[in-house]
């Protein structure tokens, strides 16, 4: 029997189905194919772990395969060419096998290889844990995974990121097992219907021996070794999986792949289970949970602080002992689990409230109850860690289930707080796991693995889902009692201890309130009660106080919104505050005002019982307001 690259002479009367599943990796959720490609390879690493063991995973690019000559070449890609160059093969722009080829290894250690029967050809029912036949499953199956099992992978998809990264969406792979020495090496080209001379063939091509139309990995001592040394593979006799990606796609670079491993698959990590190491010709960076702080603080990246804080938190998470996180209480078993300040005993709220409003990191461990339909409840929990971070424009949560990063979840809409949840534990973990769409970046109500297989299950995951988000809420909400700061972050207005500038003062009358809501006892202005500001929808209203004995003559009134650094005033933007255009707009009774800066109001005061109202700021961002009184007063 010859190697070969083959493909099957469809029957007349078949149905004719082109292949969909590249698509999956192509979501603005995932990223880019650099983010597809790390986060389902990596992914299928870890679920081969050997128990006990670190994975690695070894990512090499080559610019080109110089010493592939045109009989060495058509060793690997003899019979393909015919195939790739058919009309209707569905590639665009594809490479000639004749041109320079380019191609990325992908190689996992630490994990057991591809192991099962080679020769099957049907899925044997047998479910139990370690009887999983990964190279049935990864060789002869689309979009089919074993159910049962725990694997971060439920679709059976992962592995078609390999051929949709490839501009000839084909790819190689070697394994060996760790069940037996043989060293096992197939290909995959997969196109779509098509015709070759006049024939019709089957869009899944392979490369290997046949037994007819049945496709059987290489075993060929010197073939392998010859494709280990063309491919310059790093594995030798280790058990695990090495796939070679020939013409790669352009935007798949090395320093995509560094980021891309950092950003989805940081916890893993930190915790010490997975190291990524990445090369590039005689270049090598090394992820792992030493070295990841200085990769991250040597780029230029945009985001790079925030990434660092986020790897902090991660790690505090990671390392924080089991018994300084605080239980919540279990929810009823026979009702759906619902967020409320009854899950905390009163003593721990205090305390963790206390500890979120001085500006310190929260953990806590939240229990539930997990019912697939025809099985026992099963008790299972999730961890939530948080902390404030006012560095960040807005509200930050990462969802981690298994190590695996789900980049599509997302609840908290609170500014200036990171989140992370993980999820680890195994009947929670696979509820979730069963609700993620293919790509794994979302939970999925009614995803068809997931809708109808638990009792409350949508409930579950909600409560999951929307963890970050309630939690703030209870951990923000105030005392029973006033509090009168309560909108001091919100909206207020600054009070310096002088101005230099001749004639004026500057002073501030503490927190606002909303509308509707009971006035401040006082307004105290340099000891005097003078004026009275408070929140209105989308603005302010200024007045003076009933009480004042004096008024200012003159009060200029400046305006900014928050900014992550640096003084708001100064740093203002001209074009958020066209005082005299829609939708700002300015209404006064017993004043009269001018606009000296986009940003200023110069008040002057006609009438004792005078107001200024100013609406239509951006209801979503923090507004800052500033006064300054002229000493000339009007009584």
């Amino acid at each position: 029997m010859s190697v070969q690259w083959k493909f099957r002479v469809m029957s007349r009367g078949e149905i004719n189905v082109d292949p969909i599943e590249g698509q999956f990796f192509t979501s603005d959720v995932i990223g880019s194919l650099s983010d597809a490609l790390v986060r389902e390879a990596i992914q299928n690493s870890l679920d081969a772990a050997i128990p006990g063991e670190q994975v690695r995973v070894i990512i090499s690019f080559s610019k080109s395969n110089e010493r592939l000559d045109g009989s060495r070449k058509a060793l690997y890609f003899g019979g393909l060419a015919t195939h790739l160059r058919s009309k209707n093969s569905g590639l665009i722009h594809q490479p000639h096998l004749t041109d320079p080829m380019g191609y990325i290894v992908l190689e996992d250690f630490g994990t057991r290889g591809l192991a099962g029967d080679t020769r099957k050809d049907e899925d044997s029912g047998d479910y139990r844990e370690g009887m999983k036949n990964d190279f049935f499953y990864f060789w002869r199956n689309i979009g089919r995974a074993v159910e049962g099992t725990t694997a971060r992978g439920r679709w059976g998809l992962g592995k078609t990121v390999f051929q949709a990264t490839s501009q000839i969406n084909s790819f190689f792979g070697l394994t060996i097992r760790r069940s037996d020495p043989r060293r096992l090496l197939m290909g995959q080209s997969v196109l779509k219907i098509h015709r070759v001379n006049g024939r019709k063939y089957a869009p899944y091509g392979y490369y290997g021996i046949f037994e007819d139309d049945f496709a059987l990995p290489i075993e060929s001592t010197r073939l392998v070794e010859q494709f280990c040394q063309d491919f310059t593979l790093q594995r030798r006799d280790e058990p695990g999986l090495s796939v070679v990606i020939p013409y790669p796609d352009e935007e798949i670079r090395p320093e995509n792949i560094i980021r891309s491993s950092i950003c989805h698959y940081f916890f893993p990590i930190l915790a010490g289970d997975l190291v990524v190491i990445v090369r590039n010709g005689p270049s090598e960076e090394l992820l792992d949970a030493d070295s990841i702080y200085g990769i991250v603080t040597r780029t230029e990246w945009p985001d790079r602080d925030a990434i660092i804080r986020r790897l902090d938190l991660a790690k505090w998470c990671i390392e924080l002992p089991e018994e300084n996180y605080e239980r919540l209480k279990e929810p009823t078993e026979d009702r759906a689990p619902k967020w409320d300040e009854k899950l905390f005993d009163q003593e721990s709220l205090k305390r963790l409230q206390e500890r979120f409003d001085g500006g310190k990191r929260v953990a806590m461990v939240a229990p539930l109850w997990v019912k697939r339909q025809d099985e026992d409840i099963q008790y299972s929990s999730f961890k939530v860690v948080l902390e404030r971070d006012d560095e960040i424009d807005r509200g930050e949560d990462r969802f981690i289930r298994d190590g695996v990063t789900i980049a599509g979840v997302s609840s908290l809409n609170q500014r200036g707080i990171r989140v992370i949840v993980s999820v680890s534990d195994r009947p929670l973990s696979k509820l979730l796991g069963d609700s993620e769409n293919p790509a794994h970046t979302e939970w999925q109500e009614r995803s068809p693995k997931f809708r109808g297989r638990y009792e409350r299950g949508a409930s579950c995951l909600r409560f999951v889902k929307n963890s970050p988000r309630e939690i703030v809420k209870i951990l923000s909400r105030p005392a029973h009692s006033r509090d009168r700061a309560l909108l001091r972050d919100l909206f207020y207005v600054d009070l310096p201890a002088h101005d230099e500038r001749p004639g004026l003062k500057r002073e501030s009358t503490g927190a606002a309130v909303p509308d509707g809501a009971e006035k401040p006892d006082s307004d105290v202005l340099t000891g005097d009660r003078v004026l009275q500001l408070q929140k209105t929808r989308g603005g302010f209203r200024l007045s003076g106080h009933p009480d004042a004995k004096i008024l200012p003559k003159i009060i200029t009134i400046e305006m900014a919104y928050d900014v992550r650094r640096g003084n708001p005033f100064k740093r203002y933007q001209p074009f958020d505050f066209e005082l005299n255009k829609p939708p700002i707009r300015v209404r006064g009774k017993g004043v009269k005002a001018a606009l000296p800066r986009p940003n200023t109001l110069n008040i002057f005061l006609k009438t004792r019982d005078f107001e200024l109202i100013v609406t239509g700021f951006d209801p979503h961002r923090d507004l800052k307001i500033k006064t300054m009184t002229s000493l000339d007063a009007k009584r």
